[in-house]
């Protein structure tokens, strides 16, 4: 099995892509009920990717077997900020492995080329939102030596306040 990470440009985003982008979205879905995983918001994250893509914004990362995408990591660097900030901040937004692939290290290619891609942007810190379910990736993204700097509450309502 030879996986190969590959830079995608925007005429390179199609569907398998947006399929891989759908199942992000599910496994997502199940833990906080928030994003909506739906044809219409898959082909609406294609098009800001697209976008983003043939504007510079951001960067993709796809891995593949053969032709076979199974997996993405995604991220941007900060360089249009409405306020001003202290450094140059980087993000990795999104990396999904495709069940059946996970745990073969895949994850970590991927990690390793959107670092490399942010430090060789001139980023001087990176920042990345993590799922506290996903054990798994927490303790992948520990490795690389990110450390919480903030927490996020939610609270879902079962009932009725009075």
């Amino acid at each position: 099995m030879s996986i190969e990470i590959c830079e995608y440009k925007a005429e390179n985003v199609d569907d398998t892509v947006k399929q891989l982008w759908l199942s992000l979205a599910c496994e997502m879905f199940k833990i906080e009920h928030f994003i909506l995983p739906s044809e219409s918001n898959a082909d609406k994250w294609i098009k800001f990717i697209r976008n983003s893509l043939a504007g510079k914004k951001s960067f993709l990362f796809v891995a593949r077997i053969g032709n076979k995408p199974i997996g993405f990591a995604h991220g941007s660097v900060f360089r249009e900020y409405p306020l001003e900030v202290s450094k140059l901040a980087g993000t990795i937004n999104d990396v999904y492995v495709s069940p059946e692939f996970r745990r073969k290290g895949i994850g970590k290619k991927l990690v390793v080329e959107s670092l490399n891609r942010l430090k060789a942007e001139g980023v001087k810190a990176v920042r990345l939102t993590v799922l506290i379910e996903n054990k798994p990736a927490v303790k992948l993204y520990e490795k690389f030596g990110f450390k919480i700097y903030q927490h996020g509450m939610m609270k879902a309502f079962r009932q009725y306040i009075h």
